[in-house]
């Protein structure tokens, strides 16, 4: 705090209301400290608000007409009604804020705070009407999905080629080695091999030498 206070008077010349939300577990941190200079020789004594979060009601944040601050929300009252007050919070966000983009952004923000909290988080999810597949989230999930949907696609294709071309008992031997591959780009290459491949002993000899540590 001594720092931002520094800097800020530095670069503005005004002194600033300096303010400490305090959200963890016991008593907040005193307002007032006395600091000696790096020779010993004087004291400095400086302060700042500390405002204990737990105390402070968490609808001073929640009616408000800004989502911002209503999120802030989160961060107050007791650890036992998180679950209570993140419902709330979203359900006041759906609210006010009309645009399905700035929703999004808000519930990433809300699960963010959330995850704030060495406690499980266990409010039931509320109806909110906002493209879920806009949020980094989803995204992240979506990619992963659709990577395992690859990988899965793949492996199928090569097990019907195997069996259209050297019979149901080639394929279930090529079935071990399969399973043991989470590489698209090792996959795609098995695949043209299949196909490529004249009899299945060129098949295997191909993948001996593309890669000696997978056995058939």
């Amino acid at each position: 705090m001594l720092d931002y206070f520094y800097a800020i008077r530095k670069k503005y010349g005004k002194t600033p209301t300096q303010i400490v939300l305090f959200v963890g577990k016991g008593n907040p941190p005193p307002t007032k400290f006395e600091l000696k200079d790096e020779f010993g020789t004087q004291n400095l004594s400086f302060n700042f608000v500390v405002l204990d979060m737990k105390k402070i009601d968490p609808d001073v944040f929640i009616k408000s007409e800004k989502p911002e601050e209503v999120i802030v929300g989160i961060l107050a009252g007791k650890f036992k009604d998180k679950p209570k007050i993140i419902r709330k919070v979203k359900e006041r966000i759906v609210e006010i804020v009309k645009d399905e983009e700035e929703i999004a952004k808000c519930i990433d923000s809300v699960s963010f705070l959330a995850g704030l909290f060495d406690i499980k988080i266990e409010a039931k999810p509320v109806p909110i009407e906002v493209d879920i597949k806009k949020t980094f989230l989803y995204k992240w999930g979506e990619k992963e999905g659709k990577q395992e949907g690859l990988k899965e696609g793949l492996k199928k294709a090569i097990l019907l080629d195997i069996e259209e071309k050297f019979g149901i008992s080639k394929a279930k031997q090529i079935k071990k080695l399969l399973d043991k591959i989470n590489e698209i780009n090792r996959l795609e290459e098995i695949k043209r091999k299949v196909i490529r491949a004249e009899t299945w002993k060129d098949f295997v000899s191909s993948i001996k030498n593309s890669n000696s540590k997978n056995k058939i």
